[in-house]
């Protein structure tokens, strides 16, 4: 990731994380009222109430600040499937589905914002800062899936697999922005989660 979209330190003190927190905030609360073209560093310093100078300590721009939001909210849907509870799940597939509902549960709460994101996604790289995130989860990942009887192939082929689910939310809201709010999203997403993992149909029916 280019430094231009890293932030340019990391808040060490309450204070600073305070600060932080709201600048963040503010970007959040922009996006969703007026959209990206509206999220100047003017704008945004004003709503969090710190100085264009304060929040240029920590961002170089608003590109970083959006990126900060990507890595924020990625984390947040796969802190959500790993709480996602897989005990009632019966086979490999009831695994999947249940890991997969987490994540578009968690997806649609917050789906202004990535809506609101979309266009700005290539031009912050967006896709590459969801995919570095998602690769701290996956040997996590892999354990809890192991666990509940959904064994895959390897961590790089789940990697793999979480991009794709990622790349196919984004697919099928390019088409229809309300795809996602339907019940069959989570089934058209695990049937993408379970070829992208390396998950036979032999496999799943043990």
């Amino acid at each position: 990731m280019p430094a231009a979209l890293k932030p340019r330190k990391k808040p060490l003190q309450a204070r600073s994380a305070a600060t932080v927190d709201a600048i963040v905030e503010a970007t959040i609360r922009i996006l969703r009222r007026d959209g990206w073209a509206a999220c100047t560093t003017t704008r945004i310093s004003t709503l969090a109430g710190v100085s264009v100078g304060s929040l240029y300590q920590y961002f170089p721009n608003r590109n970083a600040i959006a990126v900060e939001i990507v890595r924020q909210r990625t984390r947040t849907y796969l802190d959500a499937v790993m709480a996602a509870d897989l005990s009632e799940a019966a086979s490999p597939d009831e695994v999947i589905d249940a890991t997969i509902a987490a994540f578009v549960v968690e997806k649609r709460k917050g789906l202004d914002v990535s809506l609101a994101l979309r266009d700005a996604l290539p031009e912050v790289q967006g896709r590459q800062a969801i995919i570095e995130e998602a690769r701290r989860f996956v040997p996590a990942l892999q354990a809890k899936l192991a666990a509940a009887g959904a064994v895959t192939a390897d961590t790089a082929q789940l990697a793999v697999a979480l991009a794709a689910v990622e790349g196919a939310v984004w697919e099928m809201m390019a088409q229809d922005e309300a795809a996602i709010e339907r019940p069959e999203a989570i089934a058209a997403l695990s049937r993408v989660f379970r070829a992208a993992a390396g998950f036979s149909p032999a496999a799943a029916a043990r």
